[in-house]
């Protein structure tokens, strides 16, 4: 096994036993490089000849690579557990070898770099890999989003140890995504990149990388474009700046030695069509460049005109049209796209004179509040905000937020109606959307927009595209007009209107053009749809149905509630539409805060309503440990059944005003105030809250304690339980007070007040030592570290919720599982074997407040008491500082003091 945390030359001793360095072209380790608070990570897929396929994951560390031998490559799905046999150190400059290891010579076969990034970890590493747990964060070109390495029971331990690589629960996790799938997405250059940071002066000393972050990679072949979230308002600070949000066709422009190519979103090159542009890319500057930007067309007051490109486009006139170029990508084989946003922008401008039909897309920094207001003066469509330290990232991310003055949308085609009167070709166009889910939605009818022309020119594109209605397609409102022929979903038309209607469709629509730059399944709506009772009905003969149901404890009023055939949509029959009976309501208002869709189900039966209103009963009770707290949370946007779930700890600048950002020892955070924040968090559907040990004004001095009884599979309830009394005593004995909660799973959580004076230095590993005494005692119930192999039929000491920037879950708030079970605090008196912590609920928990008659943490905050003090290693006395009953001794294997306190039985509940 590796020497996971020596010194550099005994760490990568095996690594030089292994090769021969006259035989393969692998690197023998050079001379020590300066460290950098960069850490790098690459990973390398191996065709080898013995071991066959697998992926090489290597972090940087300590003048080494760490290394697993990832089986079936990195996944971005949660659910799949990735086996990574933990091999040798490799030195720094393996992250560079690509090549053929020959024959007869250790890991022959082919080795390609597969991705490269950095990485940073989550907790201290050493520790993490001592205790075979380490928590990661990557940032790459395929990977991102944090990570976990498992270590497996070794029972053989001459053999490599096994460890699991799990892709944390966040915004990067991708339902079935593996590596093979990210390998046909995002393209990935073949050549070697070297490191972008610096490296020791000497024979070996390479060229400065023109910008920090920029590596060494050859032109990529393709590039998915970055896109934006969207926002109501738009995002204030220094670390924003905006530019004008044009209104015509993206495209990712490359040129190398003098060949140029222009691919839109859907992957076609446009070089041939678009020839004036093609010659004037060409004529850059640049040995090779890859640039990102946006083709229009522009009026004589200087505004891009989406009808004037449209024409240009028919009449085969590029050399009419302007591009606008706002970021680069790669320039002279640097690969830009880790750079920060402001240094691809700073490189930019200097490129080139930026006249004629190649302009450079210029930003205002910060007071983005005032841009926008200026742009939707001048009658612009909107205004795009960009984080200026951000990297480029492909697909829709948080660091680009684009703001609209007006309704501007894409929609496919799904049928249309005959004309009337003089009106030739078609009546109207019938267009709809796709939710995240992939759902079609009825949108409304646009007849206006059009000329002779151009209905002409659709009617023919039509004719041969008839089919049946979409299956599913979700229709609120007045039923389709009978008259409406329905076509295959494959048109993409821009379209211009003035708002949404409550039933989801669109007001005064206007027809700009058809989008052949976009695929008909990329047209999801931009902002959440209206949600309204629906019901199944055939195309030609429409019914409508009511059902209602009643509120919970009184405190909902009565509301539509979707039938039984309306909430499987996706098992309605080809052909058959879904009908909404009525509009939407207005957005509802609770506490001073507006709910959007809130009749939106979180969990099945319980909207998002009755979670403001289930904060707003219980406020009193749950501010104490939330307020001025820093948080993490879990939203679910789609409710606890969605496909979209992550943890969110920064708010990017783009939170309501009720809910803070804040940071502190560059860990991020949100907080709130009062009930407003909490009826906020309920609006953006964030479902769990998990607070820090700390209060926001001392982050790093902890006033809670908490020690996560988490039981393996067959350990039974009452188990659980007797484990809390036993951590209660032990405490006890150590003169601590603690209190008891469920935690809506399946475990207890014990709780600690104290005095807000000893830091995490000292509180972290009192924990530790608390929990590993009790492992240590009684081994055969429970453990102390994560160690899959042994969780069965015991319970985990969970100590690592106690450290800065660590959460738990906190007290009231839900959880994201069935039933909608709720954290909630209890009595000791009521932790028996008869307690049932599913019965505390969204819709119990408000009803059980009302009736106790005395807090359950009655004294929690008046305790005043102080944190043990942990002995040190060579202690004079082994019992100082510690009260009556306890003691402390080191444990002779690790060198770590150890609470010692006798364990009185107890007999089982």
């Amino acid at each position: 096994m590796a020497n996971r945390v020596g010194s550099r030359d005994t760490s990568i001793r095996t690594y030089r036993a292994k090769r021969d360095f006259t035989a393969t072209a692998e690197p023998a380790p050079g001379p020590a490089q300066p460290s950098s608070e960069t850490k790098l990570f690459v990973i390398q897929k191996h065709h080898a000849h013995r071991a066959g396929l697998h992926w090489d994951l290597r972090l940087e560390y300590g003048g080494v690579l760490w290394s697993w031998a990832v089986r079936k490559g990195p996944s971005l799905d949660p659910a799949d557990r990735r086996m990574a046999v933990h091999v040798e150190d490799h030195p720094i400059e393996y992250a560079d070898f690509q090549g053929a290891i020959p024959d007869g010579q250790y890991g022959a076969g082919k080795v390609e770099t597969w991705d490269r990034g950095t990485w940073t970890a989550l907790e201290d590493a050493e520790e993490g890999m001592r205790k075979g747990h380490l928590r990661f964060e990557l940032s790459g070109q395929r990977l991102h989003g944090r990570f976990t390495l498992a270590r497996l029971k070794q029972r053989d331990p001459k053999k490599q140890e096994g460890w699991f690589l799990i892709k944390g629960r966040d915004a990067a996790a991708r339902e079935g995504v593996d590596a093979l799938r990210l390998e046909q997405e995002v393209p990935f250059p073949a050549a070697p990149a070297p490191r972008s940071r610096p490296k020791a002066r000497g024979k070996n000393h390479t060229e400065q990388p023109p910008i920090a972050g920029a590596v060494r990679a050859p032109l990529p072949e393709k590039q998915e474009p970055q896109l934006c979230a969207i926002a109501e308002e738009p995002p204030d600070g220094p670390e924003w700046l905006s530019e004008i949000k044009f209104d015509g066709y993206r495209l990712i422009a490359s040129v190398e030695e003098g060949k140029v190519r222009l691919l839109t979103r859907n992957g076609h090159d446009w070089a041939e069509r678009m020839p004036t542009l093609a010659s004037a890319i060409a004529r850059l500057p640049v040995k090779n460049a890859m640039l990102d930007g946006e083709l229009v067309s522009l009026r004589e007051d200087g505004v891009s005109s989406f009808a004037g490109l449209q024409t240009a486009l028919k009449a085969g006139r590029d050399d009419t049209l302007v591009f606008f170029c706002f970021d680069l990508l790669h320039l002279d084989d640097w690969d830009f796209r880790s750079c920060a946003l402001l240094e691809r922008k700073r490189v930019l401008a200097d490129l080139a004179d930026w006249t004629g039909m190649l302009r450079y897309s210029d930003h205002h920094r910060g007071d983005t509040q005032a841009v926008r207001k200026n742009a939707c003066r001048m009658q612009l469509e909107g205004i795009i905000c960009k984080q200026t330290d951000a990297a480029y990232r492909s697909g829709r991310s948080s660091s680009w937020v684009k703001v609209k003055c007006s309704g501007r949308e894409e929609f496919v085609v799904l049928g249309w109606t005959p004309p009337g009167g003089s009106r030739v070709g078609l009546g109207a166009l019938h267009v709809g959307y796709y939710d995240q889910d992939g759902r079609p939605h009825y949108a409304g009818g646009v007849g206006t927009g059009f000329d002779d022309e151009e209905l002409l020119a659709l009617r023919k594109r039509l004719d041969g595209m008839q089919t049946t209605a979409p299956a599913g397609l979700s229709v609120s409102g007045d039923p389709i007009d009978n008259a409406v022929t329905w076509v295959r979903p494959e048109i993409v038309v821009e379209v211009q209107f003035t708002g949404w209607s409550g039933a989801g469709r669109v007001r005064h629509p206007v027809y700009l053009g058809t989008r052949d730059d976009k695929l008909a399944a990329e047209v999801v709506r931009e902002v959440a749809d209206p949600e309204a009772e629906r019901t199944e009905f055939k195309p030609r003969r429409i019914g409508r149905t009511v059902v209602s149901r009643k509120g919970w404890h009184g405190a909902v009023p009565p509301r539509p509630q979707p039938s039984p055939a309306a909430k499987t949509p996706a098992r309605a029959a080809a052909g058959n539409v879904v009908i909404a009976r009525a509009p939407k309501k207005a957005a509802v208002e609770i506490g001073g805060i507006s709910l959007s869709h809130a009749d939106r189900q979180l969990w099945p039966g319980i909207t998002k309503q009755q979670l403001a209103e289930y904060w707003q009963a219980i406020a009193a009770a749950a501010l104490p440990g939330l307020a001025h707290r820093p948080l993490s949370i879990l939203r679910c946007p789609e409710g606890i059944n969605g496909r979209e779930q992550f943890f969110q700890k920064n708010g990017h600048g783009i939170m309501p005003a009720a809910i803070r950002e804040g940071s502190t020892s560059r860990q991020p955070y949100l907080a709130i105030d009062g009930v407003e924040g909490l009826i906020a968090m309920a609006q953006m559907s964030a479902i769990e809250l998990h607070a820090w040990g700390a209060n926001e004004a001392d982050p790093a001095r902890p006033d809670q304690l908490v020690f996560d009884l988490d039981p393996g599979e067959g350990v039974p309830w009452p188990e659980i339980v007797r484990a809390a009394h036993d951590v209660r005593d032990r405490l006890r004995r150590l003169g601590l007070a603690s209190f008891c909660r469920t935690t809506g799973g399946k475990g207890l959580h014990v709780v600690v007040p104290l005095r807000a004076e000893a830091d995490w230095g000292l509180a972290k590993p009192f924990c530790r030592a608390f929990a590993e005494t009790m492992a240590q005692e009684e081994p055969e119930r429970f453990l102390a570290h994560l160690k899959i192999a042994d969780r069965r039929g015991r319970i985990l000491v969970d100590w690592l919720r106690n450290g800065l920037g660590a959460t738990a879950i906190a007290s009231f708030s839900p959880r994201a599982r069935p039933g909608a079970t709720v954290a909630t605090p209890v009595a000791w008196d009521e932790v028996t074997a008869k307690l049932d912590p599913a019965k505390y609920t969204v819709r119990t928990v408000p009803e059980r407040l009302s009736r106790l008659k005395t807090d359950p943490w009655d004294g929690f905050g008046n305790t005043g008491q102080r944190l043990p003090e942990l002995l040190p290693r060579r202690a004079a006395s082994p019992t100082a500082g510690l009260a009556p009953g306890a003691a402390a001794k080191t444990d002779a294997r690790k060198g770590r003091p150890v609470i010692v306190v006798a364990a009185k039985p107890r007999p089982r509940r």
